[in-house]
């Protein structure tokens, strides 16, 4: 069995009633599981099924397309507990008792010998916990909040093997929907004060800090989609994602935000060979207004300005990639942001206005990443993507 999608766990505790679950509702909750050279060497059926993924193209995706043969999975592992690597109002920990296999949508989680399963999962549920994972992570349009593996690991866990008692409780509060507070209501008192020795101000501070990073992080669209037990509850923290004010820029960063080194071709690869994305980098996604689309369309721009608007959310520091974004067709090709700073649209000009600030990026193109342009949703203000290239390559 396996599980395909975060939104198929609403516990703490996955079971096989919970896949079974997933079934029935009709959710991708099946792995077929294919070994190498089963193409040439197995039945008809077979050849006939995969013929028929490539007939679709599912074969020319950027995951397939890197392996040896495209339709073998190259990792499967079963791991005790399962972390959620892309998540809404909080990040979900959940142990695996069903055993089941998950795809890159979840973390696995290997726990140590001798500690107890569901008292290292229940002991995350708590305020000081949730604030470390909006500190540690990193966010993208619609409010997503991002986890990395080296990321998760550095969330602090107030683990103690008497915690154990507390999951059932917390697996049903969970099953029935309670919102995040009244969950943290119950775990930081139990967690954090009785098992911690925290004091009440100190409890309250670290619920008031993940209120903070998760309003921050929150826009309107999330609380767009949201489910109606949540709405109310994302009200109290959220925000609009607010237009960033370029002059602050100007004061903090008053050279250059980022400068990014272009990267040398290896001496021991072919001249002709692309470059090796680094899927751990940050890319921005932008639309690219009509008048510049042709600079685009040959790969031969170097400088990209921002309109008068730019979100507030995206953390410039981390920017490393563009992707110029063209109507009615999508992003085609990657370049690198080699240098990101504050200035003017139109710098040198006589009749440039100083006080026009606007963010410059000196760019470079590095490849086309896929071979036809890719449909993508601009997620904010129907203008921007911030995500890292591994989530990007992963939804296309």
């Amino acid at each position: 069995m396996t599980k395909a999608s975060s939104v198929q766990v609403n516990s703490l505790c996955f079971k096989t009633e919970d896949w079974k679950r997933n079934l029935n509702i009709g959710a991708k909750a099946n792995l077929l599981v294919f070994p190498p050279k089963v193409k040439e060497e197995g039945g008809d059926g077979v050849k006939a099924y995969i013929e028929s993924g490539e007939q679709q193209g599912i074969n020319e995706g950027y995951k397939t397309s890197i392996r040896d043969d495209w339709y073998v999975i190259p990792s499967i592992k079963l791991s005790q507990a399962l972390f959620l690597r892309r998540n809404n109002l909080y990040p979900k920990f959940v142990l695996n008792e069903a055993q089941a296999y998950t795809t890159d949508t979840m973390h696995r989680v290997f726990i140590n010998e001798g500690v107890n399963h569901k008292a290292f999962v229940v002991s995350y549920y708590n305020s000081l916990s949730f604030a470390f994972a909006e500190i540690l992570g990193r966010n993208f349009g619609g409010g997503v909040l991002e986890l990395m593996p080296s990321e998760v690991e550095g969330v602090y866990l107030p683990y103690r093997e008497a915690n154990a008692a507390l999951f059932r409780k917390v697996d049903q509060m969970v099953r029935e929907k309670k919102t995040a507070d009244e969950i943290l209501d119950f775990t930081d008192k139990e967690l954090l004060q009785k098992g911690m020795g925290f004091s009440e101000k100190e409890t309250k501070m670290a619920r008031s800090i993940w209120h903070k990073l998760m309003g921050r992080r929150l826009n309107r669209e999330t609380l767009e989609k949201a489910a109606p037990e949540e709405k109310s509850e994302i009200k109290k923290a959220v925000a609009r994602v607010k237009q960033l004010n370029f002059f602050d820029v100007l004061q903090q960063y008053p050279e250059n935000i980022v400068e990014n080194a272009v990267p040398e071709p290896s001496k021991q690869q072919p001249k002709k060979q692309e470059p090796d994305v680094d899927e751990s980098k940050n890319v921005l996604i932008s639309l690219v207004k009509n008048d510049n689309v042709e600079r685009y369309l040959d790969q031969s721009a170097k400088i990209y300005y921002t309109g008068k608007r730019f979100p507030s959310t995206v953390a410039l520091d981390k920017l490393y990639y563009f992707m110029p974004y063209i109507k009615h067709k999508g992003i085609h090709d990657l370049y690198l942001i080699k240098i990101a700073r504050v200035g003017t649209r139109k710098e040198g000009q006589p009749d440039n206005d100083p006080n026009d600030f606007r963010l410059v990026f000196e760019i470079e193109f590095v490849k086309k990443l896929f071979k036809d342009y890719k449909p993508i949703e601009l997620e904010i203000w129907h203008a921007f993507t911030d995500t890292t290239m591994d989530n990007l390559l992963t939804r296309i």
